[in-house]
């Protein structure tokens, strides 16, 4: 059989006119064999055709290959694109010139050469990403109190005073908070927050900046230490009636507790809840307890100004050396002095015989009265009216048992029928005005339990309830000093709200009223 020789095989030449005609036309698939119907010689040492269904399959796998290789080809392409360094560009202001911001060669004022200097922690800070952080109690919840500690309180007492009671058992599971609450520090203070009957946060304000703040969890309480927690400021307020003191003052920002204390301030003035009139203007400085930047509590009124249309009215709040709180004027001489005497001589009692003539109870004559009487169980503690020096402690005919007192202006007080003497004094002994001298009785020449009470004055009986009472500054040098120098800058202070008053009637005026 004639055929042609050709690569890869020979192929008889009845099929020559075939593959002429096949082998013109363009290859319709690269995955598509051609010439199934074409019998090839196989060259020697070639291995044996695969039968036509393997290669059919094997062939159909080809693409399959095809496409996974290029994908990955594409991707690496892709990643190792997005290694490269890209080389932007940004025009100055020196003729145009364009820098690229990779050139390692930009001088240190470039606008390309920018370089900050991150404020980064020294060490890792908790946040919200990888730390699980303590959620405390909204502060603008329920209703805050404050409790200044006095020496016998204890958290249990203070507690109490509030009805959490059971509170109280739930803090004191806690080993740690029972330790730390367990003695609490006198004149220190204790605030707490109850929402709906239950206690959400407690802060014991050790003193100014050591607070140990108590907050509920689903758990119970979790107590710990910190530092400025608690702030303590001046807060100030000012603002002109249009209505009422307690109306507008709350409009303002004060408290009712405030309004009220303001009210207790002038009381000696003028009465700011029924003589208030419109366009009166009032200023106040107060105490401030501000925690997680909210206000909590608002304590005492500091010093306090009232002005009607004809007068101003000042008050500055001091407390003495021996505890008592007052509000003074800060330009009243006359009020920083006190009567050196009290006009009685108990704490309660009811007077029951005055100083002149009278008829004798146990006499039945005409007679002249060097005292007062006051009326009062028996055993009821007599006081000291001033300062003096026991001059006489012992048994005095009718006075029965008598103590009498030495002050200065040559001036002597008598305290008769008492029914025992206070021991821890004796003739010679220093005396200080309100110390217990005796205690109420009947002894002598008496009706029933009293004390007889005699003010004299160069020896001669005075009425102790019309006497005109020699006056004593109420401060020491020191403690003026100090009050002159805080009314000085709080009379300043009051002196700004004031105008903050009038702009602010100004301003409401302008729009109306």
């Amino acid at each position: 059989m004639k055929g042609f020789n050709f690569p890869g095989g020979y192929i008889p030449a009845d099929h020559k006119a075939e593959f002429a005609k096949s082998s013109s036309k363009p290859v319709k698939s690269l995955f598509k064999p051609a010439y199934t119907n074409v019998r090839i010689k196989p060259a020697k040492n070639r291995p044996e055709k695969t039968p036509p269904n393997e290669t059919s399959e094997a062939s159909t796998k080809k693409p399959l290959r095809y496409l996974a290789t290029r994908s990955l080809l594409l991707a690496c392409g892709l990643a190792t694109l997005g290694n490269l360094p890209v080389y932007s560009m940004i025009n100055t202001s020196d003729s145009g010139k364009i820098i690229n911001l990779t050139d390692p060669l930009l001088e240190g004022n470039s606008p390309a050469q920018v370089i900050k200097t991150l404020n980064l922690p020294a060490v890792a800070v908790e946040s919200f990403s990888g730390y699980a952080l303590d959620i405390l109690p909204d502060v603008t919840q329920g209703s805050w109190s404050m409790h200044t500690i006095d020496a016998d309180d204890t958290l249990a007492s203070i507690l109490s005073e509030l009805e959490l009671t059971k509170t109280s058992e739930k803090l004191l599971k806690d080993s740690a908070i029972k330790q730390t609450l367990n003695t609490l520090k006198t004149d220190g203070r204790v605030f707490t927050q109850v929402v709906d009957g239950n206690l959400q946060q407690l802060i014991y304000a050790k003193n100014k900046s050591e607070t140990y703040i108590v907050s509920a969890t689903d758990d119970g309480y979790l107590g710990k230490w910190e530092s400025n927690a608690l702030e303590s400021r001046n807060a100030k307020i000012a603002f002109t009636i249009k209505h009422s003191i307690l109306r507008d003052g709350k409009d303002a920002g004060l408290s009712t507790s405030l309004i009220r204390q303001i009210s207790q301030v002038f009381q000696k003035d003028v009465d700011v809840n029924k003589s208030a009139k419109v366009g009166d203007k009032v200023g106040v400085i107060f105490e401030d307890f501000r925690y997680q930047g909210e206000s909590i509590y608002t304590d005492k009124v500091l010093a306090a100004e009232y002005t009607t249309r004809k007068t101003t009215y000042q008050r500055i709040r001091f407390t003495l050396g021996e505890g008592k709180t007052d509000y003074f004027r800060p330009d009243g001489d006359t009020e920083l002095k006190r009567a050196a005497f009290d006009r009685k001589p108990l704490t309660d009692g009811r007077l029951s015989s005055g100083f002149g003539m009278r008829n004798h109870p146990v006499f039945f004559l005409r007679k002249n009265h060097a005292g007062t009487d006051f009326a009062a169980p028996r055993g009821t503690p007599i006081h000291a009216t001033a300062d003096g020096v026991v001059k006489e402690m012992g048994r005095l005919g009718g006075y029965g048992n008598l103590v009498e007192l030495r002050h200065s202006d040559n001036i002597t007080t008598r305290y008769g029928h008492m029914s025992a003497f206070n021991t821890e004094f004796k003739p010679g002994s220093q005396i200080k005005r309100g110390d217990v001298i005796g205690y109420v009785g009947s002894t002598g020449t008496s009706t029933g339990n009293h004390v007889h009470y005699e003010f004299r004055v160069n020896g001669e009986p005075q009425n102790p309830m019309a006497v005109e009472l020699p006056q004593v500054g109420i401060m020491s040098a020191e403690e003026m000093q100090t009050f002159k120098n805080r009314a000085s800058a709080m009379v300043q202070e009051l002196a700004d709200l004031r105008k903050l008053a009038s702009a602010d009637q100004s301003g409401r005026n302008q729009n109306g009223g």
